[in-house]
C-alpha cells in the first residue's frame, strides 16, 4: 500500500483515514473540504498489505473507504493492523470484491482482469464515473500505468480466489462499520450485492443513494458530511 499525508496544521491530533478505490488517485476526493483539526491520510495501491504509517499521535481517527478500499481496510483489520476508529464509513464497496452474491460476479471480475487494455480501460473509466460528466476524474483515472493497475487487480483476484477456495469463504472481519452508502445505479458492484453483504454484516445504517453511480463523492462537499 502507498500512503500520502496531508496536514493542515502541525499540531493536528485527529485523522481522516481514506482508503481509495482500485486504480484511483487523490483527485477523486480532492474537492472535499478537510475539517479543522484533522489531517488526511490517503491510502491506495493494493498490490501489497504493507504500510508503515504511525497512528499513535492521533487521538481520533475517522475511517472512510471506497470500493476496493473497503476490502483493503478489512484486510488490515483482520491482521490487527488497523487502529481503533471513531467511525467507519464504506462507500460503494464490500469486503468480498469478487463474489457472485456479495461483490463483483466472478466471471465479470475475471473478464475485466483478462481484458484490461488501454481501450478497455477507457470503457471501465466511463462506467466508474457514470459517463463523461466528471471530466476531472475521468482524466485522473488515466494517470496510473495500465500495467500497474492490472497488477493491483491481479493481486486482488489471487487473494479473492484463495478466499473462495478456502474452508471459510466468507470470513468475518473485526472491523465494525457504522454507515454504508450504496449507489442505486452502481455499474461496477451491483447494488443488490452490496445490500446483501451489508445486511449479512448487520451494518446499522445502510443508505441507498437514489440514482447514484459507483462514484458518489460528487454529492458531497466536505469529509465530515460523509460520516454525519
Amino acid at each position: 500500500m502507498q500512503t500520502e499525508l496531508f496536514r493542515l496544521s502541525p499540531d493536528s491530533d485527529k485523522l481522516i483515514l481514506f482508503f481509495n478505490g482500485w486504480a484511483m488517485t487523490r483527485e477523486a476526493v480532492e474537492h472535499l473540504a478537510i475539517p479543522a483539526g484533522y489531517d488526511l491520510l490517503h491510502v491506495w495501491d493494493y498490490r501489497t498489505d504493507e504500510q508503515d504509517f504511525d497512528w499513535s499521535s492521533y487521538r481520533e481517527i475517522r475511517l472512510l473507504a471506497w470500493s476496493m478500499g473497503v476490502w483493503a481496510a478489512e484486510r488490515l483489520a483482520m491482521q490487527g493492523l488497523l487502529p481503533e476508529t471513531a467511525s467507519a464509513v464504506a462507500v460503494c464497496g464490500t469486503g468480498y470484491p469478487m463474489d457472485d452474491e456479495m461483490g463483483i460476479p466472478m466471471e465479470i471480475f475475471r473478464g475485466t482482469l483478462d481484458g484490461l487494455t488501454e481501450e478497455n480501460r477507457l470503457r471501465f473509466n466511463r462506467r466508474m464515473c457514470g459517463g463523461k460528466s466528471l471530466k476531472h476524474l475521468f482524466d485522473a483515472l488515466a494517470a496510473r500505468e495500465t500495467s500497474e493497475i492490472k497488477a493491483e487487480l491481479g493481486r486482488v483476484y489471487e487473494e479473492e480466489s484463495r478466499r473462495l477456495g478456502s474452508d471459510n469463504p466468507h470470513p468475518q472481519s473485526p472491523l465494525q462499520w457504522d454507515k454504508v452508502l450504496i449507489g442505486e445505479k452502481d455499474r461496477i458492484i451491483p447494488a443488490k450485492n452490496q445490500e446483501r453483504f451489508w445486511n449479512m454484516r448487520g451494518c446499522p445504517q445502510i443508505e441507498m443513494v437514489a440514482g447514484g453511480d459507483h462514484y458518489l463523492f460528487n454529492r458531497f462537499s466536505t469529509w465530515e458530511s460523509l460520516w454525519t
